[in-house]
């Protein structure tokens, strides 16, 4: 019997992924989008791919969208040219080089596809997931980017259930028929039970706080373990729920990315909380030393979006920060303890190629 949720991990090539990588999600997100028989959705923060991997992916774009199946692509349309690391550590965010909105222009511009840059104000459009048929959803924190499928580590996770893919259709709905973010994703949360797995989700900016306070409760609730990969950690009511799982006594490990979050800490007061709560967190997680970002640097970032706390795990798009409430944002949360162990294999794997804490 098939099982309703598949994960894929990536990681970087140079620490541990595979050379085909790049070539394999190219590949399995093309079989992806070509089982639609009436309509593909796709939110996505950066879609940028070398001609090589754009072959694969657009070209079945194109193909299914020419056979009468519905095809929409909603991306984000505000990234600036001249955003600096600084930039977009301010916004405690992902960095991400301007050129999706040229890019998908050039590759589906004057086909059955249609596109739509989504207006995000000073915030972003940072959702990455593509909804077929209104019952199967791939999403995960992973872009359709050269770099994220070889440079980064990211995970991919199917969903095949109709209850889960209707929410993210409204959400995405909500995206393209307003052109921006605002109100999106509001008590669009649910939850079902799929064979084994009890499955959650949720939506910023709409019910952003209400993300980040399940969170804390999953930090708060854990028992047994908790494990991490989180691009940037900087939510102040997480990390000072994770200190305090510290000093109760349970366990922490996991990784982040220091290039990125580095600056981040380096902002904060020498004397405040949160920056005392992030050196007891970071003092039990790996760190990978990212390149510092440029818009033309390769960007190696670690870059899950990840928590597991016992048997249950969270993922999708939205990192661990203050910031994340006001983006467009998606994230699941599946209770499982075959998936969680294979989540949390991962992540031990990960941080082993990079620097352990001391």
């Amino acid at each position: 019997m098939t099982s309703p949720i598949a994960v894929t991990f990536l990681r970087d090539t140079g620490h541990g992924g595979e050379p085909g990588q790049p070539q394999a999600i190219a590949a399995a997100l093309a079989e992806f989008v070509d089982a639609a028989r009436n309509s593909i959705d796709m939110a996505i923060y950066d879609f940028r791919l070398s001609d090589a991997l754009a072959e694969i992916v657009v070209g079945r774009l194109i193909e299914v969208a020419d056979g009468g199946v519905s095809v929409r692509i909603a991306y984000d349309h505000g990234k600036p040219a001249d955003a600096t690391a600084a930039d977009f550590a301010a916004l405690e965010a992902d960095p991400a080089p301007s050129g999706t909105a040229r890019w998908v222009a050039e590759h589906f511009g004057g086909s059955a596809v249609r596109i739509a840059g989504i207006d995000a104000g000073s915030q972003l459009m940072h959702s990455k997931y593509v909804v077929r048929d209104g019952a199967a959803v791939w999403t995960g924190s992973t872009n359709f980017t050269d770099d994220a499928w070889t440079l980064q580590e990211n995970d991919v996770m199917v969903i095949e259930a109709e209850p889960v893919a209707a929410a993210y259709e409204r959400d995405f709905v909500a995206l393209w028929d307003s052109g921006g973010i605002r109100g999106t994703g509001r008590g669009d949360n649910g939850s079902v039970t799929l064979e084994n797995y009890g499955v959650s989700w949720d939506f910023a900016p709409g019910d952003g706080r209400e993300i980040d306070a399940e969170l804390v409760s999953i930090v708060d609730g854990a028992a047994t373990r908790l494990v991490l990969a989180g691009m940037v950690i900087t939510s102040h009511p997480l990390l000072a729920a994770l200190a305090a799982a510290i000093e109760r006594g349970i366990p922490v490990s996991g990784i982040y990315d220091s290039g990125q979050m580095g600056p981040i800490a380096a902002n904060w007061d020498p004397g405040s909380a949160v920056l005392a709560d992030w050196t007891a967190v970071s003092a039990h997680v790996a760190d990978k030393r990212s390149y510092p970002y440029t818009p033309t640097s390769p960007h190696n970032f670690m870059h899950h979006k990840v928590l597991v706390g016992d048997d249950t795990v969270v993922t999708g798009s939205y990192n661990f920060s203050a910031n994340a409430e006001r983006n467009a944002e998606n994230q699941v949360r599946i209770t499982d303890p075959a998936l969680a162990g294979e989540y949390v294999d991962h992540i031990a794997l990960i941080a082993a190629a990079y620097h352990q804490p001391s």
